[in-house]
């Protein structure tokens, strides 16, 4: 690795403001799929060690949401940690807090960032409540954004809505969290020169392929 690429990453493992796809593939990029399976104290050091930074809360909190999407179905299942995950994707707040609503843009994007992760799975009956509840609650109770339709629906595709996150149309109601979050997305990537590009792809493929997992 470059010293570019170091410092540039040691500036994202500091900024409150980087993305857990980022985040992601950074770590895995660096020790592979066993990071999803370790301590996350164990990867603080580790990045402590090769990138000379000690890594700022914010970060960790994102990356402990990551290890939960990526070996679990409790975003899909279980209203606490879907809740807790969409807070901490979209606003860096601390995994474990106190309880926070999550709103129409916080969820949009929390789905879209796990769809970029992994495949999605159906969703709980009391989340898909939640949910029309809270799509109402924000006048929305005519017409859903088409992320919505796709996850409300049986059989959720990851490819799908990444799909639509490239239609300008697409998620209109939601479109100002959505592309704002994936223009960082895409100039974090393109700060680290090994990884320049990478979002177009994973939005594209999905990070597995990018990053080559279960080969």
């Amino acid at each position: 690795m470059d010293i570019r690429s170091k410092a540039e990453i040691q500036k994202l493992l500091q900024s409150g403001n980087t993305l857990a796809t980022v985040i992601n593939a950074i770590i895995v990029s660096n020790y592979g799929e066993e990071a999803y399976d370790w301590d996350p104290l164990t990867v603080a050091m580790e990045l402590k060690d090769d990138f000379e930074v000690d890594v700022i809360p914010e970060i960790m909190d994102k990356w402990c949401a990551i290890q939960i999407i990526m070996g679990s179905d409790a975003f899909f299942k279980r209203i606490d940690a879907f809740l807790s995950i969409c807070n901490t994707l979209s606003s860096g707040e601390p995994f474990f807090s106190a309880f926070d609503p999550v709103t129409v843009d916080e969820a949009a994007w929390a789905i879209a960032e796990v769809s970029m992760n992994r495949d999605m799975l159906e969703f709980s009956p009391t989340i898909k409540a939640y949910l029309r509840k809270r799509l109402d609650f924000e006048n929305f109770s005519s017409k859903y954004p088409k992320i919505f339709d796709e996850v409300l629906g049986s059989r959720p595709s990851s490819e799908d809505i990444r799909e639509g996150l490239a239609e300008k149309e697409a998620n209109a109601e939601v479109k100002d969290i959505i592309n704002k979050n994936i223009s960082l997305m895409a100039a974090q990537f393109a700060s680290i020169p090994e990884l320049k590009g990478a979002d177009l792809k994973i939005i594209n493929d999905g990070i597995g392929k990018v990053l080559k997992l279960n080969d």
